[in-house]
């Protein structure tokens, strides 16, 4: 089984992963600059060099002034970036040279100039340029910069635990003082939905009683091997998928605030109820039927039985009062739903829906038509996606 992590963990090995990505990308693009800029001060030296000396030793060419040339190199040379200068006629033969003795020096860049007088070439005068001090006067920089980001990571990231941690840790103390049964908590949020709730499903109820009416959405998954099923299976081994399967169930509608129903031998049934029509309940029964529908294929996984089970929903306004009124229009949607169990595939939704059309409903999830106000069920959107996954793998912790 995976680590769980608490959410504070997790924000704060977020915090950590962004600052680590921001400085990495940080230091290739300082590092890349701080080389660029040194290789064109490098370049700027041995250019300024080039033109002093050519300026300094073209009258002593045009006199011949060979000892006037040896000095003008070697003033070149008391410079530190400057480990030689050297003159070279047309032929390439060494007229004059000043070099320095400091041992030998691995980085070096050659640059020369070729000397014009009158238009015709009298020498070619060459430089050798110490880039080391440079580059390492540079190197400070994105070495300074470093030493900055792992400051101002430490803190941030200690500064993103500490406030993480006493923010969930107010969020625990809150979940534990509501009603419900004190599971363990690695996400505090999700832990605090699924106590809230409950709460919240029964006050909505409340404000219905006294208005007389819900809107219902029955939800059916109908089991086509269940004959298989029966012939394949021992009683013992029946039995334990039977109360897995209401396990899943039970800890399922906890989370969406509905309500089992009496199914039938090769079906299950639960409803979940709202005051008033709208997207946002068949969002909510589509969310419902879809884990559901997921957390009982690991079920079967794991236990090694094949579970074939298409699934309906059929929705609509029903009485709170008189009490037989109520159980029967529970009993009328019960049955629309085994009407069209017989007729869908295995593992598919089918929604049935008078209040909205194809394109109303793809604001939700994506559909495909069925049958006249029936529509198939193909799947949500990426990050809602993301959303009931983890939701399913909380799921699967608790009932698996």
């Amino acid at each position: 089984m995976p680590l769980q992590y608490t959410t504070s963990v997790k924000l704060t090995l977020t915090t950590a992963l962004s600052l680590l990505l921001f400085g990495l990308l940080s230091w290739v693009i300082i590092a890349s600059q701080t080389t660029q800029l040194a290789s064109i001060r490098i370049k700027d030296k041995s250019v300024t060099t080039l033109n002093q000396l050519e300026e300094i030793i073209r009258p002593h060419l045009i006199n011949k002034d060979a000892v006037g040339v040896q000095f003008a190199l070697r003033d070149a040379t008391q410079d530190v970036a400057i480990t030689s200068a050297s003159l070279y006629d047309v032929e390439n033969n060494l007229i004059a040279q000043s070099k320095k003795n400091n041992g030998i020096i691995e980085e070096t860049e050659v640059f020369h100039r070729y000397l014009m007088v009158d238009n015709t070439q009298a020498g070619i005068l060459r430089i050798e340029v110490d880039s080391q001090p440079i580059l390492t006067k540079y190197s400070y920089v994105p070495l300074s910069w470093a030493l900055l980001w792992i400051l101002f990571s430490a803190a941030s990231t200690y500064t993103a635990y500490r406030y993480s941690h006493q923010h969930f840790q107010r969020l625990r103390i809150l979940t534990n003082r509501l009603p419900g049964a004190n599971d363990p908590m690695t996400d505090e949020i999700l832990a605090l939905e699924t106590r809230i709730q409950p709460l919240l499903s029964s006050a909505r109820e409340s404000d219905a009683l006294a208005l007389g009416g819900f809107y219902c959405s029955m939800i059916t998954a109908h089991i086509s091997n269940r004959s298989d099923l029966n012939k394949q299976l021992n009683h013992e081994s029946l039995d334990l998928l039977i109360e897995n399967i209401d396990l899943c169930i039970d800890r399922n509608i906890e989370l969406y605030g509905g309500h089992r129903v009496e199914g039938r031998d090769d079906s299950i049934g639960f409803y979940i109820r709202s005051t008033e029509c709208s997207k946002q309940h068949t969002l909510v029964c589509l969310m419902a039927v879809y884990s559901l529908q997921q957390l009982l294929k690991q079920l079967s996984l794991k236990l090694g039985i094949d579970l074939a089970i298409n699934w309906t929903i059929c929705s609509d306004d029903i009485p709170s009062l008189p009490t037989f009124l109520h159980h029967e229009s529970l009993f009328l949607l019960k049955q629309a739903c085994q009407i069209i169990a017989p007729h869908i595939e295995r593992d598919e939704i089918v929604l049935r829906s008078f209040e909205y059309n194809g394109d109303e409903l793809s604001s939700i999830a994506r559909f495909e038509k069925f049958d006249d106000h029936h529509y198939i069920f193909k799947g949500f959107s990426e990050q809602r996606q993301l959303l009931l996954e983890k939701q399913i793998a909380y799921l699967a912790s608790v009932c698996l």
